[in-house]
Protein backbone atom coordinates (compact mmCIF):
# COMPACT_ATOMS: atom_id res chain seq x y z
CA UNK A 1 0.00 0.00 0.00
CA UNK A 2 1.47 3.64 -0.75
CA UNK A 3 1.14 5.78 1.80
CA UNK A 4 1.27 8.79 -0.71
CA UNK A 5 -2.13 7.48 -2.96
CA UNK A 6 -4.67 10.32 -3.44
CA UNK A 7 -7.45 8.72 -1.78
CA UNK A 8 -5.63 7.47 1.34
CA UNK A 9 -6.08 8.97 4.84
CA UNK A 10 -3.79 8.48 7.47
CA UNK A 11 -4.35 8.25 11.66
CA UNK A 12 -2.60 10.60 14.03
CA UNK A 13 -0.70 8.09 14.73
CA UNK A 14 0.26 6.91 10.74
CA UNK A 15 0.82 10.88 10.33
CA UNK A 16 3.70 11.10 13.26
CA UNK A 17 5.24 8.15 12.07
CA UNK A 18 6.05 9.05 8.65
CA UNK A 19 6.91 12.79 9.78
CA UNK A 20 8.82 11.39 12.91
CA UNK A 21 6.63 13.87 14.52
CA UNK A 22 4.47 13.16 18.33
CA UNK A 23 1.02 12.08 18.79
CA UNK A 24 1.29 15.56 20.97
CA UNK A 25 2.56 17.61 18.66
CA UNK A 26 0.06 16.99 16.00
CA UNK A 27 -2.85 17.88 18.55
CA UNK A 28 -1.31 20.93 18.95
CA UNK A 29 -0.60 21.64 15.77
CA UNK A 30 -4.27 21.32 15.24
CA UNK A 31 -5.28 23.02 18.14
CA UNK A 32 -3.61 26.07 16.83
CA UNK A 33 -4.95 25.82 13.44
CA UNK A 34 -1.52 25.50 12.24
CA UNK A 35 -2.00 22.22 10.29
CA UNK A 36 -5.66 20.71 10.56
CA UNK A 37 -6.57 17.31 9.65
CA UNK A 38 -8.45 17.82 6.54
CA UNK A 39 -10.79 14.65 7.04
CA UNK A 40 -13.19 13.77 9.77
CA UNK A 41 -15.05 10.14 9.78
CA UNK A 42 -18.74 10.48 10.62
CA UNK A 43 -19.50 8.06 12.68
CA UNK A 44 -16.54 7.72 14.77
CA UNK A 45 -15.23 11.46 15.29
CA UNK A 46 -12.07 10.02 14.70
CA UNK A 47 -9.64 13.19 11.91
CA UNK A 48 -7.48 12.04 9.50
CA UNK A 49 -5.03 13.47 7.84
CA UNK A 50 -4.44 14.00 3.94
CA UNK A 51 -1.19 13.78 1.67
CA UNK A 52 -1.59 17.62 1.66
CA UNK A 53 -1.70 17.21 5.53
CA UNK A 54 1.42 15.97 5.40
CA UNK A 55 3.01 18.23 2.78
CA UNK A 56 1.99 20.61 5.22
CA UNK A 57 3.69 19.16 8.48
CA UNK A 58 6.94 18.81 6.36
CA UNK A 59 6.54 22.49 5.45
CA UNK A 60 6.56 23.21 9.23
CA UNK A 61 9.05 21.56 10.29
CA UNK A 62 11.64 22.28 7.60
CA UNK A 63 10.70 26.16 8.86
CA UNK A 64 11.49 24.97 12.47
CA UNK A 65 14.55 24.28 11.26
CA UNK A 66 15.46 27.50 9.74
CA UNK A 67 14.39 29.06 13.16
CA UNK A 68 11.27 30.83 12.35
CA UNK A 69 8.54 30.52 15.15
CA UNK A 70 5.45 28.78 14.71
CA UNK A 71 3.74 31.77 15.09
CA UNK A 72 5.41 32.96 12.12
CA UNK A 73 5.14 29.92 10.07
CA UNK A 74 0.95 29.86 10.32
CA UNK A 75 1.43 33.51 9.12
CA UNK A 76 3.12 32.59 6.21
CA UNK A 77 1.34 28.92 5.53
CA UNK A 78 -1.88 31.45 5.50
CA UNK A 79 -0.56 34.05 3.18
CA UNK A 80 0.18 31.46 0.63
CA UNK A 81 2.73 34.11 -1.32
CA UNK A 82 5.71 33.63 -2.49
CA UNK A 83 6.30 37.02 -2.54
CA UNK A 84 5.45 36.75 1.92
CA UNK A 85 7.61 33.91 2.33
CA UNK A 86 10.67 35.35 0.35
CA UNK A 87 10.25 38.24 2.93
CA UNK A 88 10.17 36.35 5.57
CA UNK A 89 13.13 34.47 4.62
CA UNK A 90 14.79 37.67 4.00
CA UNK A 91 13.71 39.11 7.97
CA UNK A 92 15.19 35.82 9.70
CA UNK A 93 18.50 35.83 7.49
CA UNK A 94 18.83 39.31 8.46
CA UNK A 95 17.99 38.61 12.12
CA UNK A 96 20.09 35.46 12.32
CA UNK A 97 22.95 37.26 11.06
CA UNK A 98 22.33 39.68 14.04
CA UNK A 99 22.65 37.05 16.22
CA UNK A 100 26.02 35.57 15.18
CA UNK A 101 27.71 38.54 15.69
CA UNK A 102 25.89 38.69 19.23
CA UNK A 103 27.41 34.93 19.70
CA UNK A 104 30.49 35.81 18.57
CA UNK A 105 30.91 39.29 20.69
CA UNK A 106 29.65 36.34 23.66
CA UNK A 107 32.58 33.73 22.53
CA UNK A 108 35.24 36.72 22.19
CA UNK A 109 34.45 37.88 25.95
CA UNK A 110 34.35 34.26 27.11
CA UNK A 111 37.73 33.70 25.73
CA UNK A 112 39.19 37.09 26.99
CA UNK A 113 37.91 35.91 30.13
CA UNK A 114 39.16 32.64 30.49
CA UNK A 115 42.60 33.76 29.52
CA UNK A 116 42.47 36.85 32.13
CA UNK A 117 41.37 34.61 34.69
CA UNK A 118 44.19 31.94 33.93
CA UNK A 119 47.29 34.90 33.84
CA UNK A 120 45.45 36.82 37.31
CA UNK A 121 46.12 33.18 39.05
CA UNK A 122 49.47 32.80 38.01
CA UNK A 123 50.24 36.32 38.82
CA UNK A 124 48.68 35.98 42.15
CA UNK A 125 50.72 32.82 43.05
CA UNK A 126 54.07 35.22 42.09
CA UNK A 127 52.86 38.13 44.17
CA UNK A 128 52.18 35.73 47.13
CA UNK A 129 56.27 36.14 48.63
CA UNK A 130 56.11 39.94 47.37
CA UNK A 131 54.82 42.78 49.07
CA UNK A 132 54.40 44.95 46.27
CA UNK A 133 56.01 44.50 42.95
CA UNK A 134 57.49 47.99 41.80
CA UNK A 135 58.30 48.42 37.63
CA UNK A 136 58.34 51.52 35.44
CA UNK A 137 55.82 50.73 32.34
CA UNK A 138 55.02 52.13 28.97
CA UNK A 139 51.43 52.11 28.02
CA UNK A 140 49.83 52.52 24.71
CA UNK A 141 46.85 55.14 25.08
CA UNK A 142 43.93 53.72 26.87
CA UNK A 143 39.76 53.76 25.35
CA UNK A 144 37.83 54.18 28.80
CA UNK A 145 34.18 54.63 29.67
CA UNK A 146 34.05 56.93 31.99
CA UNK A 147 32.00 58.59 35.04
CA UNK A 148 33.60 60.94 36.62
CA UNK A 149 31.78 62.94 40.03
CA UNK A 150 32.58 63.77 43.76
CA UNK A 151 32.50 60.54 45.27
CA UNK A 152 33.35 58.42 48.76
CA UNK A 153 36.38 56.51 48.02
CA UNK A 154 35.82 52.34 48.37
CA UNK A 155 34.47 49.52 47.12
CA UNK A 156 30.52 50.05 48.01
CA UNK A 157 30.61 53.65 46.45
CA UNK A 158 32.45 52.06 43.45
CA UNK A 159 30.29 49.34 42.70
CA UNK A 160 27.25 51.11 41.70
CA UNK A 161 29.25 53.50 39.13
CA UNK A 162 30.75 50.49 38.05
CA UNK A 163 27.45 49.08 37.30
CA UNK A 164 26.03 51.96 35.48
CA UNK A 165 29.41 52.06 33.28
CA UNK A 166 28.99 47.64 32.51
CA UNK A 167 25.01 48.85 31.69
CA UNK A 168 26.25 51.56 29.00
CA UNK A 169 29.04 49.10 27.41
CA UNK A 170 26.33 46.42 27.04
CA UNK A 171 23.74 49.47 25.62
CA UNK A 172 26.22 50.45 22.70
CA UNK A 173 27.70 47.40 22.19
CA UNK A 174 31.03 48.05 23.76
CA UNK A 175 33.00 44.95 25.24
CA UNK A 176 34.43 46.23 28.93
CA UNK A 177 37.76 45.15 29.84
CA UNK A 178 39.55 46.34 33.30
CA UNK A 179 38.13 48.43 36.04
CA UNK A 180 40.09 51.56 36.92
CA UNK A 181 39.80 54.97 39.57
CA UNK A 182 41.50 57.60 38.59
CA UNK A 183 42.14 59.70 41.43
CA UNK A 184 41.97 63.63 40.80
CA UNK A 185 43.61 64.79 44.12
CA UNK A 186 46.70 63.65 46.27
CA UNK A 187 46.30 60.35 47.33
CA UNK A 188 48.01 60.89 50.47
CA UNK A 189 45.88 64.01 51.31
CA UNK A 190 42.01 63.63 50.19
CA UNK A 191 39.04 63.11 52.07
CA UNK A 192 37.93 59.54 51.28
CA UNK A 193 34.26 60.41 51.97
CA UNK A 194 34.04 63.51 49.39
CA UNK A 195 36.46 63.43 46.76
CA UNK A 196 37.02 63.86 42.94
CA UNK A 197 37.39 60.06 41.52
CA UNK A 198 36.68 58.96 37.72
CA UNK A 199 35.29 55.37 37.42
CA UNK A 200 36.80 54.25 34.03
CA UNK A 201 36.58 50.88 32.58
CA UNK A 202 38.69 49.95 29.80
CA UNK A 203 37.42 49.02 25.78
CA UNK A 204 39.29 48.19 22.78
CA UNK A 205 38.37 50.99 21.14
CA UNK A 206 35.66 54.40 20.77
CA UNK A 207 34.56 53.13 17.47
CA UNK A 208 31.32 55.32 16.82
CA UNK A 209 31.47 56.80 20.51
CA UNK A 210 34.47 58.55 20.00
CA UNK A 211 32.42 61.83 20.25
CA UNK A 212 29.95 60.46 23.45
CA UNK A 213 30.52 62.28 26.86
CA UNK A 214 31.13 58.88 28.86
CA UNK A 215 34.06 57.95 26.88
CA UNK A 216 37.75 59.10 26.19
CA UNK A 217 41.22 58.42 25.78
CA UNK A 218 43.74 58.34 28.50
CA UNK A 219 47.47 59.65 27.30
CA UNK A 220 49.79 56.48 26.82
CA UNK A 221 53.27 57.25 28.20
CA UNK A 222 55.55 56.35 31.02
CA UNK A 223 54.05 55.29 34.32
CA UNK A 224 56.04 53.72 37.13
CA UNK A 225 53.29 51.19 38.79
CA UNK A 226 53.10 49.38 41.77
CA UNK A 227 51.73 45.59 41.90
CA UNK A 228 50.03 44.56 45.38
CA UNK A 229 47.26 41.77 46.29
CA UNK A 230 44.55 42.49 48.35
CA UNK A 231 41.65 45.26 48.58
CA UNK A 232 42.59 49.04 48.23
CA UNK A 233 42.00 50.89 51.94
CA UNK A 234 43.19 53.95 53.14
CA UNK A 235 46.20 52.87 54.77
CA UNK A 236 47.15 50.42 52.37
CA UNK A 237 46.63 53.45 49.10
CA UNK A 238 48.99 55.44 51.03
CA UNK A 239 51.76 52.81 52.01
CA UNK A 240 51.70 51.87 47.97
CA UNK A 241 51.71 55.59 46.91
CA UNK A 242 54.71 56.70 49.39
CA UNK A 243 56.93 53.71 47.89
CA UNK A 244 56.44 55.16 44.48
CA UNK A 245 57.24 58.56 45.28
CA UNK A 246 59.99 57.53 46.72
CA UNK A 247 61.30 55.63 43.37
CA UNK A 248 60.26 58.83 41.32
CA UNK A 249 63.06 60.78 43.49
CA UNK A 250 65.59 58.41 43.53
CA UNK A 251 65.13 57.81 40.06
CA UNK A 252 64.99 61.46 39.22
CA UNK A 253 61.33 61.59 37.90
CA UNK A 254 58.21 63.54 38.08
CA UNK A 255 54.63 63.13 38.21
CA UNK A 256 52.73 63.83 35.63
CA UNK A 257 49.46 63.50 35.92
CA UNK A 258 46.53 61.97 38.12
CA UNK A 259 47.29 58.66 39.91
CA UNK A 260 45.27 55.65 38.07
CA UNK A 261 43.97 52.75 40.41
CA UNK A 262 43.75 49.70 37.78
CA UNK A 263 42.07 46.43 39.03
CA UNK A 264 43.61 43.23 37.54
CA UNK A 265 40.49 40.89 38.86
CA UNK A 266 37.58 39.26 36.94
CA UNK A 267 34.18 39.68 37.98
CA UNK A 268 34.05 36.08 38.90
CA UNK A 269 36.11 37.30 41.70
CA UNK A 270 34.35 40.37 42.68
CA UNK A 271 33.10 38.83 45.78
CA UNK A 272 36.56 37.49 47.14
CA UNK A 273 38.41 40.72 47.90
CA UNK A 274 41.43 39.16 49.30
CA UNK A 275 42.13 37.63 45.59
CA UNK A 276 42.03 41.12 44.48
CA UNK A 277 45.59 41.90 42.39
CA UNK A 278 45.60 46.08 42.06
CA UNK A 279 48.06 48.02 40.19
CA UNK A 280 49.01 51.65 41.37
CA UNK A 281 50.29 53.71 38.30
CA UNK A 282 51.57 57.16 38.30
CA UNK A 283 52.21 59.00 34.92
CA UNK A 284 55.81 60.17 35.16
CA UNK A 285 58.45 62.49 32.99
CA UNK A 286 62.21 62.02 33.78
CA UNK A 287 63.70 64.69 34.69
CA UNK A 288 66.39 66.33 33.27
CA UNK A 289 69.69 66.41 35.56
CA UNK A 290 73.21 68.17 34.81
Amino acid sequence: MSYMSNDHYFSIGQAGKICNLSVQSLRFYDKIGLVIPSHTDNSSGYRYYSNFDLLNIKIVQDMKALNFSLEEIKATMNNGSLDCLIEKLEAKRKSTIAEITQLERIVESIGHRTNQIGYLQELGNELKDLDVLVELKQFPKRYVLYNRRRSACGMDASIMQFTELFQKADANGLIPKRLMTVYHENIMTFDRNDSDLEFCITIDSLGDQASTDFTRIIPGGDYITALYCGIPNAESCKRIYSKLLEWIERNHYMEIGPSIEQYLVDMAQMMKPEEFIVELQVSVQRVLTL
